[in-house]
């Protein structure tokens, strides 16, 4: 008898691990675009979008890993076969 755990168990981790990479990597982008300014003569709505092109991506593949992950914990709990 297995008690009920974390979403995020090392299997289901391990199936993610593809969202999970271009989280990380959104997330450096963001840091060092508000590190060092590569547009030094930029407008207040440029950096505006800058970081709306890099943050509305990071939610909606954030929801998308943790929809996936709940998904994958369900299907794994599911015995197929005879």
């Amino acid at each position: 008898m297995t008690s009920k755990s974390s979403v995020f168990e090392k299997e289901v981790l391990l199936d993610i691990a593809v969202n999970i990479i271009p989280l990380a990597i959104i997330v450096v982008f963001a840091a060092v675009f508000f590190v060092a300014n590569p547009w030094a003569n930029d407008t207040t709505f440029s950096r505006v979008l800058q970081y709306a092109l890099l943050v509305l991506p990071f939610v909606g593949l954030a929801i998308l890993t943790y929809v996936a992950a709940r998904r994958i914990e369900v299907e794994e709990d599911v015995e197929v076969g005879p």
